[in-house]
């Protein structure tokens, strides 16, 4: 679940001190009434030229205002205490859940399949180079505009899925072989929604099997949980649940091309990030705990993730969106504006890398693809790249290069 930062249980109007002129006041009208007090009740007859005479006229009096302004004063400096201690212990608290929400995870390999390559698309893309275009269909002979993976048509193998498997594993193969046996490695397939399970679960365990790895059953990921499963995965304070390994494959195929739809197909290896290093293994990138826009609008969510990805706005020169509607575009663009990003300080917004304009809209391997692209290019300009995607909601996250590790990261 998403981390809630501590909130005061009270009010943190800080106390006031006594006020000087408003004191001052009152201790006249103690005196005063003292003084009015002593003179009333004076025993007739006794002599008023006696010391005694005097302290109960002026000196009672000033003692009775001293006394009230001195209990003022005493509340004051215990209320000021209990309001620094309760702010220390708000800030300490909120340090606290900002540094656990901050906990990276490592991108140790990615892999994708588009039809603009599967190898520095990210550079092409933020070039403003375009493959989205009218083509005809194979089933009829209506042009649609929509991108095709070729790739999948390989005619030796059984399915479009099980070529995009054997290529993605291909792609990761070297990385997945030194991942240590003895540590918790999980697979989870994400597809749309309309997708039979069974047949493409058994094509993913068969490509598998036939790479030699250790047995995984790969578990299916809906697109209700989408890239959210990794801030499940990091809410995991310690045990397996959170020292592992997990490989996200993400694969979008169309058997009737679709308006403006792409094909596409992503694989992301993650790990924890001091098991990674214990490992030896050297991460490209560190991918920080995604952000669903909820409640709240959509600057709170970007500003929510910049604290999560420790990256300051003016940081952040580029964003990776796919799969987003008009509403999502144009919130996110004022939310830059805004917050003050770097990417409101690019020419024309040119640091905006909308993905569906590119290829077109990736479907289920949108926020997958767009976090593989992030990365891409996180290694190329080494400053922190920021991703957007739609799912069941809209979902943001700080992708940063692998140099900007902490040593709080490598501790875990």
């Amino acid at each position: 679940m998403p981390v809630e930062l501590p909130s005061p249980q009270g009010d943190l109007t800080p106390p006031e001190p006594p006020g000087l002129m408003v004191w001052l006041v009152i201790f006249l009208l103690v005196v005063i009434a003292g003084v009015i007090a002593m003179l009333v009740t004076w025993p007739n007859g006794q002599p008023t030229n006696t010391l005694w005479f005097w302290v109960r006229l002026l000196v009672l009096p000033a003692f009775a205002g001293c006394l009230a302004y001195g209990l003022r004063e005493l509340y004051f400096e215990q209320e000021a205490d209990r309001f620094e201690a309760d702010k220390e212990q708000l800030e300490a608290d909120r340090s606290e859940a900002v540094q656990f929400a901050r906990e990276p995870l490592a991108i140790l390999d990615s892999a994708y399949l588009s039809a603009m390559g599967s190898h520095n698309v990210a550079k092409d893309i933020a070039g403003e180079v375009q493959a989205l275009e009218s083509r005809k269909s194979s089933g009829s002979g209506d042009a649609v505009r929509h991108t095709r993976l070729a790739s999948a048509d390989n005619p030796a193998f059984g399915s479009r899925y099980e070529a995009c498997f054997v290529e993605l594993l291909e792609r990761l193969d070297e990385t997945l072989r030194v991942v240590p046996e003895h540590a918790p490695l999980e697979v989870y397939l994400q597809l749309q929604p309309d997708t039979e399970w069974a047949p493409i679960h058994d094509a993913w365990q068969n490509c598998w099997r036939a790479f030699g790895h250790r047995p995984v059953e790969a578990a299916l990921l809906s697109l209700r949980d989408g890239v959210m499963a990794l801030d499940t995965w990091l809410d995991v304070r310690g045990g397996t649940g959170l020292e592992k390994f997990a490989l996200f494959v993400a694969v979008q195929l169309h058997s009737i091309p679709q308006v403006n739809g792409a094909e596409a197909a992503v694989a992301l290896l993650l790990g924890w990030v001091p098991l990674a290093q214990r490992s030896g293994l050297t991460p490209k990138a560190l991918l920080h705990r995604p952000v669903s826009v909820g409640v709240g609008t959509i600057n709170d969510a970007v500003a929510r993730s910049l604290m999560w990805g420790d990256a300051e706005a003016e940081q952040v020169s580029d964003l990776w969106q796919a799969g987003l509607d008009q509403g999502d575009k144009a919130g996110l663009l004022k939310a830059s504006s805004d917050l003050q990003s770097g990417i409101s300080l690019t020419d024309s917004f040119s640091g905006v890398h909308d993905i569906d304009l590119a290829i077109g809209n990736p479907g289920a391997a949108a926020a997958w693809l767009a976090i593989a692209l992030a990365a891409e290019f996180a290694g190329q300009m080494t400053t922190p790249q920021m991703v957007a995607s739609r799912e069941s909601s809209l979902r943001l996250a700080v992708v940063r290069p692998s140099g900007h590790i902490t040593e709080t990261e490598e501790q875990g």
